[in-house]
């Protein structure tokens, strides 16, 4: 016997229709500060908006090391 030939899923992108972006979730302003902040502090590179214009500038220059790697600079210049 022959297989039965499957259809498509219907949210394919060949047949002109896309998904709805299930993941798309909009962040206020302060949580993504505080992104930003965890992230800084775990010592990963951060990219700040520092003006209305949209200049944007590493979050290292702006805040200094986090605390973690101050503490390793300290404790290599001992």
């Amino acid at each position: 016997m022959a297989k039965k030939k499957r259809m498509g899923k219907s949210s394919t992108t060949s047949q002109g229709t896309r998904r709805s972006s299930r993941g798309c979730r909009s962040l206020t302003p302060i949580q993504r500060l505080r992104n930003q902040q965890e992230a800084w502090l775990k010592g990963k590179r951060v990219m700040l908006v520092v003006d209305a214009a949209g200049h944007k500038a590493e979050a290292q220059a702006i805040w200094g090391l986090p605390p973690m790697l101050r503490a390793k600079e300290r404790n290599a210049e001992s």
